[in-house]
């Protein structure tokens, strides 16, 4: 019986962006100014999923590092664990494409998943708070400024894309 071998393209461009973006994650909840890319990688892992839906490729590494930053922004952003994953599948399977058809202005659709990550996540963690009845997380000027940065990146990244 011959052996299947499977061939992993792991290309050292995705590691080497993934130690940066993790060492940014890091500094962004030390300096608390610095965006927390939630609506990007929400914008990425659904221009991703897209992707896959199109070419019938299986999903690689750049879509379990998502994840993977997703539960670490959780950690390092003292954000309740699974949270923002939670937020991502029912933002994608309930308004994402609903979004997507309907939004009449294409080119701000980046704009809007920046948007919805913050809000969906924002909604998770309140429900959170209160089942576990813990102190509700209020969200202050810093994550204004980081809704802007990130609604101004994922326009610039995927205005023609999803």
């Amino acid at each position: 019986m011959k052996k299947q071998v499977y061939n992993v393209n792991l290309n050292l461009n995705y590691i080497f962006i993934a130690i940066i973006l993790i060492v940014y994650e890091i500094l962004s909840s030390i300096f608390i100014y610095l965006p927390i890319f939630y609506g990007v990688f929400f914008c990425y892992m659904f221009f991703l999923l897209e992707q896959r839906e199109r070419t019938l490729y299986d999903l690689d590494f750049r879509w379990y590092f998502c994840l993977f930053f997703l539960f670490f922004t959780d950690v390092t952003h003292n954000f309740f664990i699974f949270s923002s994953w939670i937020a991502f599948f029912i933002f994608y399977y309930f308004f994402a494409y609903w979004i997507k058809t309907n939004l009449k202005i294409e080119k701000f659709i980046p704009i809007t998943f920046v948007l919805c990550a913050y809000g969906f996540i924002y909604v998770i963690d309140l429900i959170f708070s209160y089942i576990l009845k813990s102190d509700l997380k209020v969200f202050g000027v810093e994550y204004f400024y980081s809704l802007v940065i990130e609604s101004l990146i994922a326009y610039i990244l995927f205005r023609n894309k999803i």
